[in-house]
């Protein structure tokens, strides 16, 4: 038994549209399909709750494929929690990007915002990147990175 590949990376989002504009409009992943999921007893077994009820948004980066999955939960109902990347269990996505300071303008101006503005990144004595969290519109971190890649063999 081995694992093939990882398939996608899923969040849990408030408003489903609402975070279609930011990785769909914004961020230019790519939606591939919105659907809903309920009364599918394999969903509860899966999930561990009864009668689940899901919109779903799969979308694609165009570049190399990575699937990001959005849920929507109408039932049971969502759930606020503190988001923060120190709390077990915390997860984010890295996207790397070519120029991280004019994201984080286009960002700005577009209302989202960020934990920090760029940072570069430094490891052993070198910097190797220049880095941004990102937030959602739910509080999501998103990691956005610009790789110097001259140093990626180092």
């Amino acid at each position: 038994m081995h694992l093939k590949h990882c398939h996608h990376h899923g969040f849990t989002v408030s408003d489903l549209e609402n975070s279609l504009k930011f990785y769909r409009d914004f961020l230019g992943l790519e939606l591939i399909r919105v659907s809903e999921r309920k009364d599918l007893p394999s969903y509860d077994q899966i999930i561990g709750h009864a009668n689940i009820h899901l919109q779903v948004a799969l979308l694609r980066h165009p570049a190399d494929g990575t699937l990001l999955e959005l849920f929507q939960y109408e039932n049971p109902k969502g759930q606020q929690r503190r988001l923060d990347n120190t709390f077990i269990g915390a997860s984010h996505m890295a996207f790397e990007v070519d120029d991280i300071d004019a994201l984080y303008a286009a960002m700005q101006a577009s209302g989202y915002t960020a934990i920090n503005p760029p940072v570069d990144v430094e490891r052993d004595g070198t910097i190797v990147a220049r880095a941004i969290y990102a937030l959602d519109p739910d509080g999501i971190s998103l990691e956005l990175f610009q790789e110097y890649s001259d140093l990626v063999a180092r």
